[in-house]
């Protein structure tokens, strides 16, 4: 496992209970990491958080990993560390321990000084580092000494002489030494390369010509919106007339709630709508709303999502709320219209007012924050409307 597991916390919600921030696994995709600042409800308003329950690969790095910390520059490193082979990591542990404690920029810069480590496996002591230095004849002190006299050689000695003036360390795998000192600085903390350069899409799909034979079948990946001149030079290159003579072996999104939802037998042009709706909702910033508005429909199916992406100003959506007692303690502010530090307010249950309140109104909790119907009328053009029911439930 060389990933980095973290917990993300927005600093003036920690205290609150119902407030779990999000999770998020490194290296990830810029989709992933912003998805995970929304759930964490971190945004330019509030963007003070920190970084917790660090779970790593390289475990002696748990500790060593800063609470106030870029989450750029942990996925920085979380690349650097799952391309290490097994010497790398070795090696890594090694010059980590020489720096004692370095922070991030160190560890990343660290990452690029590998190349003049060298490693004995399985050497964990100073007796045995002594002895696979003479065994090995690398002291030429030693090269003329009889065979007879070795043996009465003092190995735990040699081996401390030798680490003490290389300034060698032991990790768990072996004993590790550098032959030059000097760090390369790579890293400056200003040149962070982006987690992912592809980007400026929705939905990008592998096309391929729909035949008994998949395998062989010519492809091409269309970036989703995509205008008739891009599907037109998709289908040329694959050798097919119209997106109805297609189907799609591969599907990434840039939003990480639609991964593995839709099948290679969705209509591709619905795809195209529903893409061309979620475009103008992050162009309005609505896109965390949307998330949470997916979530409250519970929704798998790719009609409702283009319906609920069309019908979006249906919803009222609480960001900053995490927990009944927190809606319960606004729906009173907004009714009463006293001051939020007014006496009253110390006296109230606002857990089991908001908790019946929530049931009143509609409100589910999502990820992304609360979220229920409002009065205005969903119109449904793709999807059926429920039986008996408004969508959601209401």
């Amino acid at each position: 496992m060389n990933e980095i597991k973290i917990t993300v916390l927005r600093d003036d919600l920690c205290d609150n209970s119902s407030y779990i921030g999000a999770h998020l696994c490194l290296p990830a995709t810029n989709a992933e990491i912003q998805d995970a600042l929304e759930k964490a409800r971190i945004d330019d308003e509030h963007p003070d958080f920190m970084v917790v329950d660090y779970a790593c690969g390289q475990d002696y790095l748990n500790e060593l990993l800063p609470k106030k910390a870029s989450l750029y520059e942990l996925d920085y490193l979380a690349r650097r560390l799952a391309g290490m082979d097994d010497f790398e990591k070795v090696a890594f542990e090694g010059v980590v321990k020489m720096e004692g404690a370095p922070d991030l920029v160190k560890l990343i810069n660290l990452t690029y000084n590998l190349a003049d480590c060298n490693v004995a496996f399985a050497v964990y002591n100073d007796k045995q580092l002594g002895k696979f230095y003479v065994d090995n004849e690398f002291i030429t002190e030693l090269e003329k000494v009889p065979e007879k006299v070795l043996q009465y050689i003092d190995y735990e000695k040699v081996g401390r002489i030798h680490r003490e003036a290389e300034k060698g360390v032991f990790t768990k795998t072996g004993y590790v030494v550098q032959s030059e000192p000097d760090i390369k600085v790579v890293f400056d903390s200003t040149n962070i390369p982006k987690p992912d350069g592809d980007s400026g899409y929705v939905f990008k799909l592998y096309l391929i010509e729909g035949c008994f034979e998949p395998e062989k079948a010519k492809g091409a990946w269309l970036k989703l919106p995509a205008s008739e001149a891009e599907i037109t030079s998709a289908l040329s290159e694959i050798g097919v007339a119209s997106l109805v003579d297609c189907v799609f072996t591969h599907c990434e999104s840039s939003m990480p709630c639609f991964e593995d939802v839709f099948s290679d037998s969705e209509d591709i042009e619905m795809l195209n709508i529903l893409s061309n709706a979620i475009s103008k909702i992050i162009d309005s910033n609505m896109g965390t709303k949307y998330k949470a508005a997916l979530q409250y429909e519970y929704c798998t199916d790719l009609d409702l999502a283009i319906d609920i992406a069309q019908n979006l100003d249906c919803y009222s959506f609480y960001s900053s709320l995490c927990s009944p007692e927190d809606y319960g303690r606004q729906v009173l502010l907004e009714a009463s219209g006293l001051p939020h530090d007014d006496m009253a307010f110390k006296l109230l249950d606002f857990r089991r007012y908001g908790e019946a309140k929530m049931k009143e109104d509609g409100v589910k909790s999502t990820d992304y924050g609360l979220i229920c119907r409002n009065g205005k009328e969903f119109v449904f053009e793709f999807c059926t409307r429920p039986q008996g029911q408004q969508i959601g439930g209401m």
